[in-house]
């Protein structure tokens, strides 16, 4: 039996628990190896014979008179066993433990066994476990909430955006609708005057006395701006607390943070187009979070879909169309390579298309060339001569990506574009301020140097290519059209002629006889159309 007893005794040491017995009135008398390494890191007096229960009983503690009237209770015989979680924090990290108390009989003594194991790690766990339900908890609540929010949100700046009949009445109708939304205290939408380069708010609405934002931004100098930030790189931007933010101080007069503390800017755009932007203003720092946002972004669509609907409606009732006159700086222009090549003053005549569809360009240089002087300029573009005159040279330029074609695809119809000395004059008639401001816009993106010398509406709209073609393409065809365009384009019709048919027929790679019998046919028809 004793040496089972020691058995036993040296097996307890190994297990990685702490255990003691403890007899009737508390007193301990066995511990294994764990509890004497544990007891005697706490505390310095000897444990063996030393009595449990006083001990807890001393500790100013919940968990340790818990433990008191438990232990007691198995003890008594009032229960077989007894157990508890407790926290044993130590002032490096924090533990907790799991006690039970078992009673059992040993040569006519009543005896219990305490074994403490630690459970730390399954605790920290249940811990996180619970932090993180009531984390998801919350942020469910807060969904509901924003969606809750969101949806009337939504639905009245739909219902404002659609339902107006004017730009000025979409825009007054969605700042007052944001502007009533809470946490929103102010919205405001503004648009790009392309003549001076600002960027004005048009219409605003706050909530009580939120102030509206000082004199207008100068698209270059103003970049910290998170509505010229917006416009320039198309996309959203958000100061999240603009008490923090470095530039504040400089958007916005002192004291602002007691009115608005974060800020969201989103650029109102449809396609290619760009009508302005948008910026909103809330009470809170953190107010525009990512689901914020794509509500927001959502909202800036359809206001821009309500904006290009309305341009559309206004393009079929109305005769005005938006006049842009430009200056073009940039040796990489095609028209001002070919002027500085030739040392002559490059002009435009018209545009037509090549039978697999690439774009013709018509351009007269005001000098006599030889073909030779064509060949040699190494322009990256398949130049051919038309015809020669004592007035200058009649060239037909093949390019997919030019200026002309670009600005056709942007409804633009070319008045007038003359190079000399390395400027091109550019002056082009195009449908509405939509078209006007993307047309602009490429410009800018493509050359070093575009100065606009004057934007304004025209009530005489000048005819477009589209509705020529429209109403002919049903008679017309491809060929017989190519051969109208280019005679008309190369003063054919002019007496004198800068051109013969011949030469004609010969960019046209047909026959000079072929060659008539399209214009002739093509003529009858435009006659037809005209006085039919």
């Amino acid at each position: 039996m004793g040496s089972g007893h020691e058995l036993a005794a040296t097996a307890l040491d190994t297990l990685p628990i702490t255990v003691a017995i403890i007899d009737d009135e508390g007193e301990i008398q066995f511990t294994n190896q764990s509890w004497s390494e544990f007891e005697s890191a706490e505390r310095d007096d000897e444990h063996i014979g030393s009595n449990y229960l006083a001990a807890a009983v001393t500790a100013d503690d919940e968990y340790a008179q818990q433990a008191v009237d438990g232990i007691e209770a198995v003890l008594a015989g009032d229960r077989d066993s007894f157990s508890m979680e407790y926290p044993c924090h130590s002032p490096d990290e924090k533990r907790w433990f799991l006690m039970r108390v078992t009673r059992f009989p040993h040569d006519g003594q009543r005896l219990a066994s305490l074994v403490h194991l630690e459970i730390t790690e399954r605790k920290l766990a249940e811990l996180a476990a619970e932090a993180n339900a009531e984390q998801v908890q919350k942020e469910r609540q807060a969904l509901e909430h924003v969606l809750e929010r969101v949806d009337g949100l939504v639905r009245t700046v739909t219902d404002a955006a659609v339902g107006a009949e004017t730009r000025t009445e979409i825009e007054h109708d969605v700042c007052r609708r944001l502007a009533a939304t809470d946490p929103y205290v102010l919205a405001w939408i503004g648009r790009v005057d392309v003549t001076n380069r600002r960027l004005s708010p048009r219409e605003w609405a706050s909530d009580d006395d939120v102030p509206l934002e000082d004199d207008n931004l100068v698209l270059d100098a103003d970049g910290a701006h998170p509505a010229v930030q917006a416009l320039e790189r198309d996309d959203a931007q958000v100061i999240a607390d603009v008490t923090a933010h470095d530039a504040a101080d400089r958007l916005w007069p002192r004291g602002a943070g007691d009115y608005f503390q974060s800020v969201a800017a989103l650029p109102l755009t449809y396609g290619d187009v760009t009508y302005g932007v948008l910026v909103v203003f809330a009470d809170e720092p953190d107010a525009f979070d990512e689901r914020e946002l794509l509500v927001l972004d959502s909202l800036s669509g359809t206001v821009a879909t309500a904006m290009n609907a309305l341009e559309v409606r206004r393009m079929l009732t109305t005769e005005a169309v938006i006049a842009v006159d430009v200056a073009i700086e940039d040796p990489s222009l095609f028209v001002t390579a070919l002027s500085a090549t030739f040392d002559a003053t490059v002009s435009y005549r018209g545009l037509t298309e090549a039978d697999d569809g690439t774009p013709l360009v018509v351009l007269h240089v005001d000098r006599t060339l030889e073909d030779d002087a064509v060949d040699e300029t190494g322009i990256a573009h398949d130049v051919t001569i038309l015809s020669t005159t004592d007035d200058g040279t009649l060239l037909e330029v093949a390019t997919t990506d030019g200026l002309v074609t670009a600005l056709s695809e942007h409804g633009a119809v070319i008045r007038k574009l003359i190079v000399t000395d390395g400027v091109a004059d550019l002056a082009v008639d195009l449908p509405d301020g939509r078209s006007a401001r993307s047309a602009y816009d490429l410009l800018e993106r493509r050359y070093d140097r575009v100065e606009l010398l004057s934007y304004y509406e025209r009530d005489e709209p000048a005819q477009t290519p589209h509705d020529v073609t429209a109403r002919l393409e049903s008679s017309l065809t491809d060929r017989q059209l190519m051969a109208l365009r280019k005679a008309y384009y190369a003063n054919y019709f002019e007496w004198p002629r800068d051109i013969s048919g011949e030469e004609l027929a010969e960019s046209m790679d047909i026959s000079r006889s072929t060659f008539h019998q399209h214009l002739r046919a093509a003529q009858r028809k435009v006659l037809a159309e005209l006085f039919d």
